[in-house]
């Protein structure tokens, strides 16, 4: 029997990462949806920041009621700034970019050794891919290299606009509630700076697990129970 969606509940928006699409939370959708929630998932093309951004604000303002914002990875500086939304409540960010006022995901990665560089090519049009060899080891060596496979085969480029666009002078984690998971073993948002974002934004609950960068595939569970925790404390 399916779920039934209890629409007096808010509605849960998934932003996804670079270099993957809205299936990217095929594992965590039905847990949201099994505890009655609706969810939507952003499925935006990764080519200019303020593109995404408005994709994402489009489809928070389709939405009846408040709605709780979950960015994933590059989804984080998504969330940052359409958090910004009156609809929404607060942001859980899944080892994401939270980023600040002027800052931008170069700016953040340059802090520190990018374990993952050579495992990324620049095409002619400007646009980033993850090589199909080094996908599974850079991204998600915690699931197995058929799924890895499938994800990298199904990749979205991500564009230097969106890695060089700087956050606005308003970042959402500054005026709305957030939590933070922060991924022990990523190679593509190292720990350190993923613990630096923590120190700054400073989130009402923050989260370690043992994974690397596709927590939302590797820990489906560990990330649904986070995003549903934050689902009751945010919308009271």
């Amino acid at each position: 029997m399916e779920p039934i969606i209890n629409k007096e509940k808010l509605t849960i928006v998934l932003c996804h990462g670079s270099w993957t699409g809205a299936l990217v939370w095929q594992s965590v959708i039905p847990l949201l949806v099994k505890e009655g929630y609706k969810v939507v998932a952003a499925d935006y093309p990764t080519r200019k920041f303020s593109e995404d951004v408005e994709y994402a604000k489009n489809l928070i303002s389709n939405q009846e009621g408040n709605v709780l914002l979950v960015g994933y990875s590059y989804g984080g500086a998504v969330a940052t700034e359409a958090g910004n939304h009156e609809k929404v409540v607060g942001i859980v960010y899944i080892c994401g970019f939270a980023l600040d006022t002027n800052e931008s995901l170069g700016s953040v990665l340059n802090k520190r050794e990018d374990l993952a560089k050579d495992g990324r090519v620049l095409d002619s049009q400007g646009f980033l891919w993850v090589k199909h060899e080094d996908f599974h080891r850079n991204i998600c060596p915690d699931i197995s290299k058929e799924d890895a496979l499938a994800m990298s085969v199904c990749q979205k480029p991500l564009h230097l606009d969106v890695v060089l666009n700087e956050m606005g002078p308003n970042p959402a984690w500054k005026t709305k509630p957030c939590y933070y998971q922060v991924s022990n073993n990523d190679r593509m948002i190292p720990k350190e700076t993923q613990l630096e974002i923590v120190a700054n934004i400073k989130p009402k609950k923050t989260i370690h697990l043992d994974a690397n960068h596709a927590t939302i595939s590797s820990h489906p569970k560990e990330v649904s129970d986070f995003i549903l925790d934050a689902a009751v404390a945010f919308n009271n």
